[in-house]
């Protein structure tokens, strides 16, 4: 197996990971940094009701409002992201 990462040989441990033989730092088990949403609050825009939502994204569930998704906080993820 090459590193996943400068394309050296990589090494396989007695767990099953493999690291770099370059020590580059690539490993197979490094942990994808886990990002979680955050609550956020504002007031809707239709009906003035307080709304919560994740990351900047609200939805009204009195008058129906919803703010349009590129108006969040950051990015959403891609099909590239899922896992």
């Amino acid at each position: 197996m090459n590193c996943g990462n400068c394309g050296a040989a990589a090494s396989q441990g007695p767990d099953g990971s493999w690291t770099c033989s370059n020590q580059c730092g690539w490993s197979s088990n490094a942990p994808a940094p886990t990002i979680t949403p955050e609550i956020t609050t504002t007031r809707c825009r239709g009906c003035d009701a307080e709304v919560h939502g994740l990351d900047g994204r609200y939805a009204c569930g009195l008058c129906g409002w919803s703010n349009h998704w590129a108006e969040g906080h950051r990015p959403l993820p891609t099909a590239e992201n899922r896992r």
